[in-house]
């Protein structure tokens, strides 16, 4: 029974990780960003995201964490000749996607 039990909360604990791989933002994680090199851009990404390119791009902040650029599967972006970092629709990180509202800013080199 305890093997079982034991077993069950192993699965548990694996299918939270899996099913959440974002970790808690702060303003320390943001500090973090900026002494790394990046500049970070809070708020909307229609602001700031209009006049930068999408290669540009280094991440997304979330509320839930930082999320990289080489861990999105999938950039979902409006129709454009040269996409700006403002016309993301929605990302694609494993299995789930967030929408580009839900998103609180991004960060580039």
């Amino acid at each position: 029974m305890k093997a079982l039990i034991k077993s069950l909360l192993i699965i548990i604990s694996l299918a939270i990780g899996l099913i959440n791989p974002l970790f808690a933002i702060d303003q320390q994680s943001i500090e973090t960003l900026k002494k790394q090199g990046f500049e970070v851009r809070m708020g909307e990404l229609t602001g700031a995201g209009s006049k930068m390119s999408l290669t540009r791009l280094a991440g997304f902040i979330h509320p839930q964490g930082v999320i990289m650029k080489n861990e999105i599967a999938n950039i979902v972006v409006s129709p454009s000749s040269t996409p700006n970092i403002s016309d993301v629709k929605k990302i694609q990180v494993g299995n789930t996607f967030i929408d580009a509202r839900d998103l609180e800013g991004f960060f580039v080199r």
